[in-house]
């Protein structure tokens, strides 16, 4: 029996450690923008797992999968995206502004949302043969499986890699307004 010793992963909390933050772009921010991303990057982190899972189940098709682990899969992997995307939403696509002009922003929304739905689609798609394989009941060959794991969690990877760098880009615009406010603050004051 392969695939059967894997832990599962952790869902990921979706309480915010942030205060509400101002979207707006100018120098003058009075509400503070949260840089820390740790919420979305311990649900990033649990995506990851949720691939390295997926991947081994593809690369060591056909083999037995233990009921357990298509359970897990299919408990968590739903929940634990949608959490991720809501955090998203709520920290990424609001502040899209700080780095992008209003044309690039909404480009860029549109192709995160689509990115979504597809990663919400595939991931669906993939709990639903994984417990028929898990009941052994599936009518997909090896071969569409493996795809279909495959496809997900190359999705899922590319998905996270260009949600950090906005993260990084995000990050970093918000530390240079945070340095011209304090600069502002102190030519003021003197």
């Amino acid at each position: 029996m392969c695939c059967s010793g894997w832990a599962r992963p952790q869902r990921c909390s979706r309480q915010s450690r942030s205060p509400p933050a101002c979207s707006c772009r100018g120098n003058m921010m009075k509400t503070p923008i949260p840089t820390d991303f740790a919420e979305l990057e311990h649900c990033y982190d649990q995506l990851m797992s949720w691939c390295d899972v997926l991947q081994a189940i593809a690369d060591f098709l056909p083999c037995h999968i233990n009921e357990d682990l298509c359970d897990r899969i299919s408990s968590g992997l739903l929940p634990l995206l949608l959490t991720t995307h809501e955090l998203e939403k709520r920290l990424i696509s609001a502040r899209l502004g700080l780095i992008m002009d209003a044309g690039e922003r909404a480009e860029a929304e549109e192709r995160r949302r689509v990115g979504r739905l597809f990663d919400h689609g595939a991931a669906q798609d993939v709990v639903v043969t994984l417990e028929s394989l898990g009941e052994g009941r599936c009518r997909l060959s090896w071969e569409a499986v493996g795809y279909q794991l495959r496809s997900l969690f190359c999705s899922i990877r590319g998905h996270i890699r260009s949600e950090r760098e906005i993260m990084r880009l995000m990050q970093r615009a918000m530390a240079a307004a945070a340095r011209l406010d304090n600069a502002i603050e102190q030519t003021e004051a003197a």
